[in-house]
């Protein structure tokens, strides 16, 4: 999936709100007097265009952006959205001079709509809110350019910002918080407009070339502008007493600060069945998938979206060599030389050593791994604590039926999952699997009838207990009963040199079927000390052959069964998938801000194909465990997952493991 740039969110449905004032509505500064009702001559009116999240290209996503535009796409195009998730509720603006300090604040609620996505409302402001600004009367060089920005749908916690703010630049750093527990419990779900999303989804401004305005020079200019009727237009031409004009054109577009997670059923069979063995062309293994679940979702994120040439707010150097900058409601762009990250709240911790001692449930929901006493490790615990679905429930959920992106109907049957907050990582070398936003897919093995009669008396037949059923060896993707069966494959005349070192080691004696290696490290010889010496049940033999067998230098995966409240007993496997926001299509080569969650993109996802067995339930028994430090960019793909990424942008993911 290739994202072009967040922007493609505004692609998607284009809606403006006129916020030009109402009557019991003023913006005002936080250290100035209040207002005062019945005297008109101390009000001054304002207009604001206000373009929504709007939508409508296709592909692998990626940024589809130059540092020229003004603000990023995804090349897969973008996506109106729900009538939910597009509505506005209220509007607050707020007024800052060139460095962002802080001037007047003001909200409007209840803005009606008037036809085609238009709301017309009209904002009051005190003078008085403007008079310590203009100081003796007239400003100085350069003051009558000021930022306007815009949130449509402020939460309380913003709005709160504003009552207490000073005349300092500190609310521009201003960050949201959103935890959330794996039941959906959640704590600032207003900013994805409540628990039912129904209430209004936060918005904010979104481009840096939007915020700049110009207001009159001269404070009694603003006498010209006192009446409803006559409101200053930040959207627009304004004619002063002394036939001066002051030009604003342009609307403040806005972009909602969460993203959005959509899937379908890829499956050919269109069941979440997927084959990944067969024999004389007919089918034997397959793998069904059964549950999906988010994993490391942010826990803080900016309400203005910020960008900069290395992805930290810091004063050092982007990527490209040059100082780095940051920018307030920036474009993220690719131009294949030189790029922006959109800056994390956490950017900072995000640079160092992502280790099992890092305090990821500081920073993220749904964390990936369980941490016991500084280990790490996904276990039972860790699976408790991630955000788990249903499949057969997400399929069922609303339909995303816009066709803007969609108009040939080729990627009908996305349906929307779940919300999430952004999570960027700076630079590329820190795209890692701890701080990743990413879904994992849980599987249920399968056999047919065309199937060897041992494997399929194994799989149907499991109890769930993993010290009872067989432990199924799993090698070079062939899937073996029992030990036993793994050394006659060894054993047989045809089998490669490979396969037999990884099996008997360098042994002195000659393997045979009753003769084990007398090579110690090797697999061969710790199974038969663990099953044939000690016993089946001795724990510690137990697991010193599991620490041989699946180390790299013999590469066994083991599967032993469990059971699963919705699918019964099994052997069920793991397929982790890390959120890929500007895919540059090339595996096993990170990109920047390849693997990240951006606001106010659609992230659609599909597993289109799986070629091999996933990651075992337990770590112990997989020679390519999951670890907080391994790179998302890895060359082993277990699973291909279309993911198209619009502006809500979209963008699409076709999933393969």
């Amino acid at each position: 999936m290739k994202r072009k740039n967040w922007s493609i969110f505004f692609i998607g449905m284009l809606a403006m709100c006129t916020i030009a004032g109402c009557s019991d509505n003023e913006l005002n500064g936080g250290n100035e007097p209040g207002v005062y009702p019945g005297h008109p001559e101390d009000a001054v009116y304002m207009n604001v265009n206000i373009q929504l999240p709007v939508g409508g290209k296709n592909t692998r996503s990626e940024t589809d952006s130059d540092k020229d535009d003004d603000y990023g796409t995804s090349t897969d195009g973008t996506e109106v959205g729900k009538d939910y998730e597009n509505k506005v509720n209220g509007v607050l603006i707020v007024l800052a001079d060139a460095s962002n300090n802080f001037i007047a604040a003001g909200e409007h609620n209840s803005l009606p709509v008037v036809r085609e996505g238009i709301v017309n409302t009209t904002q009051k402001i005190n003078k008085s809110a403007l008079a310590a600004y203009y100081g003796n009367g007239t400003l100085g060089a350069g003051k009558d350019q000021v930022n306007l920005y815009v949130f449509c749908n402020p939460t309380m916690e913003l709005k709160q910002i504003f009552e207490k703010s000073g005349t300092d630049n500190k609310w521009i750093d201003e960050i949201a918080t959103l935890e959330e527990e794996p039941n959906g419990t959640a704590t600032g779900a207003a900013v994805w407009g409540g628990n039912d999303h129904k209430a209004g989804f936060l918005m904010a401004t979104a481009s840096s070339k939007d915020i700049k305005k110009y207001i009159p020079k001269n404070f009694t200019d603003w006498d010209n502008f006192t009446t409803e009727n006559n409101a200053f237009d930040f959207s627009g031409k304004n004619t002063l007493s002394n036939g001066t004009e002051i030009g604003n054109i342009g609307n403040i577009r806005v972009e909602r600060v969460v993203a959005r997670f959509d899937f379908k059923d890829g499956s050919p069979s269109k069941d979440q069945t997927y084959v990944i063995a067969e024999k004389d062309d007919k089918p034997t293994l397959k793998v069904k998938l059964n549950k999906m679940a988010l994993i490391n979702m942010s826990k803080h994120f900016y309400y203005l979206r910020r960008v900069s040439g290395n992805g930290l707010a810091d004063n050092g150097l982007a990527d490209n060599g040059l100082p780095n900058k940051v920018e307030i409601c920036g474009t993220e762009y690719d131009s294949g030389q030189s790029w922006n990250y959109v800056v994390d709240t956490d950017a900072e911790q995000k640079k160092g050593d992502i280790n099992a001692s890092y305090p990821f449930a500081d920073y993220f929901n749904f964390c990936l791994g369980h941490q016991d006493n500084n280990t790490w490790s996904i276990d039972e615990t860790a699976r408790d604590q991630w955000y788990t679905s249903l499949i057969s429930d997400v399929i069922k959920k609303d339909e995303d039926n816009d066709d803007k992106w969609n108009n040939n109907h080729s990627r009908d049957g996305y349906r929307i999952w779940r919300y999430a907050t952004e999570n960027t990582i700076p630079g590329m070398n820190k795209q890692e699997n701890g701080i990743s936003t990413g879904i994992v897919f849980k599987g249920k093995i399968q056999v047919t009838t065309d199937a060897p009669q041992a494997l399929q008396d194994a799989i149907n037949k499991a109890t769930g207990g993993s010290n009872a059923d067989a432990i199924l060896y799993a090698y070079s993707n062939q899937l073996y009963v029992s030990w036993t069966e793994v050394r006659e494959a060894a054993l047989d005349a045809t089998a490669n040199e490979e396969f037999k070192k990884a099996v008997f080691g360098t042994p002195k004696n000659t393997p045979s079927k009753t003769v084990y290696s007398d090579d110690t490290k090797s697999p061969d010889y710790l199974w038969n000390i663990w099953h044939n010496v000690k016993g089946h049940n001795d724990a510690a033999a137990l697991s010193a052959f599991k620490e041989v067998a699946t180390n790299k230098d013999h590469q066994f995966t083991l599967y032993q069964s469990s059971r699963d409240e919705n699918d019964g007993a099994g052997y069920y496997c793991y397929y982790f998938y890390w959120n890929r926001h500007n895919d540059n299509g090339n595996n096993g080569v990170m990109g920047p801000m390849e693997f990240a969650v951006v606001r106010n993109n659609v992230y659609k996802l599909s597993v289109v194909d799986i070629n091999r067995l996933g990651h075992p339930r337990l770590s112990e028994n997989d020679p390519d465990p999951v670890d907080p430090g391994t790179p998302d960019e890895k060359g082993d793909i277990y699973l291909k997952l279309s993911v198209e990424v619009l502006p809500w942008v979209v963008r699409i993911n076709d999933i393969e493991f």
